[in-house]
């Protein structure tokens, strides 16, 4: 099997396959579209490719069984209940359907916490690796039935692109309703399809608000996720789950949208690391000194905050922004609502503030990656 050009030398691919692509609009698995998904995969795995498959649909399935005091939609105890429903039928569909290919699939569930920590995050990536090295196709899946606010990856979209860098994959695959990243909303009448995103290209003009009924993620979201894939040098593809086979499709003709990476990007990099832990949405706002001084590779103090915002605490991988643009991430000493609070006010005074003190600096330089290119112009 030849992949296309794009993707010439690519060996270990993770495919991410959201509600809409393995759930009928019942909520019911859709075996016939898995089915594709199996013996695609299956086919890859045959020629020497190393595959990992992240998938959505274990909420949208088990909804259905919920038909009474069904908790309010979008709710934490909706994802939680429906979750532990549907995730087991959802992987023994899997399953048999990988057995009729003479494969074997396995379940990893995970949450935020599981690529924040060292450990687990090293437990989780030695696990997928013995399964990869015996051919059997890891299926990931966050763990929604434990899995709140503070501890949610946020979603697949973005499970697929933190599994990516902890495999060191080579490609992102992300297949979904829409054909890939138009111009403008793809119901217009002349939206045109966007063929290649060249890494560093600005979006921010496309309209993306789109998002399906069944999932959690929209384009906006899968975007979010292929740029952070992107960045630490992976290659990726948002394609339609409506091509004749689904998974190699995408991957050996010119079809969907194609994201290049950043070139010359090192995988070895604390900043692959911590990008790939970033906590979604979660952000500290510096002035022009605090900026300078992380650039020049100090510590980010309190007194060069003027703003955080999201829902993140101590040990969170979060964005810098300065002048709103993000140029760094880097894992936080404290809350953000204790950040707050001692945003603009010299580290001698902290622990007047909060009643106790982790540490003089909000994030230490070790802890701390520039992600802005050429920073240094």
């Amino acid at each position: 099997m030849q992949l296309r050009k794009e993707l010439k030398g690519c060996k270990r691919i993770v495919i991410k396959v959201g509600s809409n692509v393995v759930t009928k609009d019942n909520g019911k698995c859709d075996t016939r579209k898995m089915r594709i998904i199996a013996e695609d995969i299956s086919d890859l795995v045959d020629h020497g490719f190393e595959v990992v498959l992240v998938s959505s649909g274990a909420v949208s399935v088990g909804k259905a069984f919920l038909k009474e005091k069904l908790p309010r939609s979008g709710t934490t105890d909706l994802q939680q209940s429906a979750s532990s429903i549907g995730q087991p039928k959802l992987i023994s569909q899997y399953s048999q359907l990988f057995e009729e290919q003479e494969h074997i699939c396995a379940q990893i569930l995970l949450t935020h916490d599981d690529f924040k920590n060292r450990t687990r995050f090293l437990n989780a990536k030695q696990a997928v690796e013995i399964l990869l090295e015996n051919k059997i196709i890891p299926i990931l899946n966050e763990n929604d039935s434990v899995s709140y606010n503070l501890i949610t990856v946020g979603d697949n979209d973005h499970l697929a692109a933190s599994a990516a860098q902890m495999i060191k994959a080579d490609a992102l695959l992300i297949i979904t309703g829409a054909k890939g990243l138009f111009d403008k909303d793809p119901s217009i009448k002349d939206a045109k399809l966007i063929k290649e995103v060249k890494y560093g290209d600005d979006l921010n003009h496309i309209n993306m608000k789109n998002k399906s009924s069944v999932g959690r993620g929209g384009m906006h979201s899968k975007i979010q996720a292929v740029q952070k894939a992107t960045s630490l040098g992976i290659k990726a593809i948002i394609s339609s789950r409506d091509s004749l086979r689904i998974v190699v499709d995408p991957l050996t003709k010119e079809i969907g949208t194609f994201f290049s990476p950043q070139a010359n990007f090192d995988p070895e990099m604390k900043k692959a690391w911590l990008v790939s832990t970033k906590k979604l949405d979660c952000a500290i706002e510096v002035d022009s000194g605090a900026y300078n001084a992380l650039i020049a590779g100090h510590s980010l103090l309190p007194k060069g905050i003027t703003q955080a915002s999201g829902n993140f605490t101590r040990g969170d991988c979060v964005d810098i922004l300065h002048k709103g643009e993000v140029f760094a991430v880097g894992v936080t000493e404290y809350d953000q609502k204790d950040i707050l609070k001692i945003k603009q006010i010299h580290s001698d005074d902290i622990e007047k503030i909060l009643g106790f003190k982790n540490s003089n600096v909000v994030i230490h330089t070790e802890n701390l990656a520039i992600t802005e290119e050429d920073s240094n112009d």
